[in-house]
């Protein structure tokens, strides 16, 4: 396994959980949808330009890409597995109500530059998602139970994550 997707929907913890698979495996580089698709001031780049450049980084050899269900279209063909992160609903919504708190006037570390968390921004943005809960979880599960030939694995709770995290860690290349 060498490019494994992280996806699930807002607020789920993909970029802190690929970047404990990336403690585990230092070598292979976590590339950050969002980071893709952003410019500065929470604006995104045109669609052309996304899908360019999301397809350069799917070129490489290994990856552990993490985003939102929009990337799977282009991603999911060249991947080795795919990860769910699909917690109760409770616990994503406390993410995203803390997590403005955790950054307030920073720049995430997988964002570029120029987009500061602020919580009446995020608090919008957190509404619509959990708004949209039942969209992103049908089109994921569809996603995911239609991706033959991969590794699949549906994370729930904290035990799912780390038994994705054992495997992950003690797979050689």
């Amino acid at each position: 396994m060498k490019k494994i997707i992280i996806t699930g929907a807002n607020g789920v913890g993909k970029s802190h959980f690929a970047k404990r698979l990336a403690l585990a495996r230092p070598e292979i580089p976590v590339i950050s949808f969002d980071a893709i698709k952003l410019r500065t001031g929470w604006q995104q780049h045109p669609r052309p330009e996304i899908d360019a450049e999301l397809s350069r980084q799917l070129g490489k050899e290994e990856w552990i890409l993490e985003g939102g269900p929009s990337l799977l279209p282009k991603a999911v063909e060249r991947a080795d597995a795919l990860v769910w992160l699909d917690p109760p609903e409770h616990i994503r919504a406390w993410q995203l109500a803390t997590r403005p708190w955790k950054n307030l006037g920073k720049n995430r570390p997988e964002l570029p530059e120029g987009n500061i968390d602020w919580p009446w921004q995020q608090y919008g943005f957190a509404f619509r998602s959990l708004k949209n809960r039942a969209k992103f979880r049908r089109y994921i599960s569809e996603v995911f139970h239609n991706a033959d030939g991969l590794e699949k694995r549906r994370c729930s709770n904290e035990k799912d994550r780390l038994a994705v995290i054992n495997n992950w860690s003690r797979i050689l290349l």
